[in-house]
């Protein structure tokens, strides 16, 4: 009785405290998941510079932060501020222009007159200025959504920047004492160490799958579509490699979401060759390079079905926002290895039940 009595008493109070504690690190979640899916993405890395250091784990753990520090944010910070900049100037070319003329100025595309005789009911010398007033009021709404986007951004700096110093503190800890920490985890944990160990490989394997097959891809496909808006004189190249990089990473949308309208606007505006430049590189290259790149990067990473993989990439970013890209997949993929441990462990059960 006395027994149960400590028992009971001893769990009500790691359940209080492990919502204090859930509480207190609540804020910080997202960054201590970041550093853990970086420190097991980077682990081998870690261990390569570790040996030069003869052993040094914190010289090692240091060095490794300070290059991926490099690596990933400096980059960043630079995209960052491209992108202010051209945002700023979009805005103001979308309040200095005159689009009754801009719409106007289409009937004289010969493709357009040409779509115009095929389908009458096209008609664009028709176009009234209270029809062009409405068009210009959406343009001037979205010029304002791309103001208000960019003054929220430099506010959220400082968030940021202590955002990122919680995840390369936290990953300089995580290279070191890392192995140590799980093993803690797991001895506290009620599983048998079998089961335990294939929930951790399931869910560092597809954090990597989907940092390495979605996150890098769409980078990649954003750079692409950068240097081609480039080449071609689309305006606000950086802006539309963004928006490509977040269209290519929600699975069966893609970056053709984004060259196919372009080439098509440019090919009405009468620029043929470049209209056909990005119509063709888009689709035999920037849109195909997934193709190749994907089964290289991931491999057998995970076995994650497509249907899946798209539904908790958009249910992960409708509850968590951009960071539900990784933990949308990684819950699913949880979820599943806990019911493959269920299915084996009760298999006489299940079986003596079906019958």
């Amino acid at each position: 009785m006395k027994h149960n009595l400590n028992s009971t008493y001893l769990l009500i109070l790691i359940v209080l405290a492990g919502i204090c504690a859930y509480l207190v690190f609540k804020p910080f979640l997202v960054a201590l998941f970041l550093a853990f899916i970086l420190s097991q993405l980077f682990k081998k890395w870690y261990e390569k510079i570790n040996q030069k250091f003869g052993g040094r784990s914190s010289l090692a753990s240091l060095a490794l932060c300070i290059i991926l520090f490099f690596i990933l944010v400096i980059p960043f910070f630079l995209t960052a501020s491209l992108i202010a900049k051209e945002a700023t100037d979009l805005y103001q070319d979308i309040q200095k222009t005159d689009w009754q003329a801009q719409l106007q100025s289409f009937s004289t595309s010969p493709i357009l007159k040409s779509v115009g005789m095929n389908f009458p009911v096209i008609d664009l010398q028709n176009i009234t200025a209270q029809d062009s007033e409405g068009i210009t009021g959406n343009l001037q709404s979205v010029g304002n959504f791309i103001f208000s986007a960019v003054k929220k951004t430099y506010q959220g700096v400082t968030h940021f920047v202590f955002i990122t110093f919680v995840v390369f503190f936290s990953l300089y800890y995580l290279f070191k004492d890392g192995d140590a920490i799980i093993k803690k985890i797991m001895a506290l944990s009620p599983l048998k160490d079998s089961q335990e160990s294939q929930l951790l490989k399931n869910f560092i394997s597809v954090s990597k799958a989907t940092l390495k097959g979605s996150l890098v891809i769409a980078i990649i496909q954003g750079a692409l579509m950068t240097i081609l808006f480039l080449f071609t004189g689309v305006p606000s190249p950086v802006i539309w490699g963004v928006i490509t990089v977040l269209f290519s990473l929600i699975p069966m949308v893609g970056a053709g979401l984004v060259w196919l309208p372009a080439g098509i606007i440019m090919l009405l505006l009468g620029n043929i060759w470049q209209g056909l430049t990005i119509l063709i590189f888009g689709a035999l290259v920037v849109s195909t390079i997934d193709n190749f790149l994907r089964p290289k990067l991931v491999g057998k990473e995970t076995s994650l079905h497509p249907i899946l993989v798209f539904l908790s990439t958009i249910g992960g970013i409708a509850l968590f926002g951009l960071v539900g890209i990784l933990l949308g997949p990684v819950i699913i993929v949880l979820f599943i290895s806990l019911l493959d441990i269920y299915q084996i462990e009760f298999k006489d059960e299940l079986e003596k039940m079906n019958q």
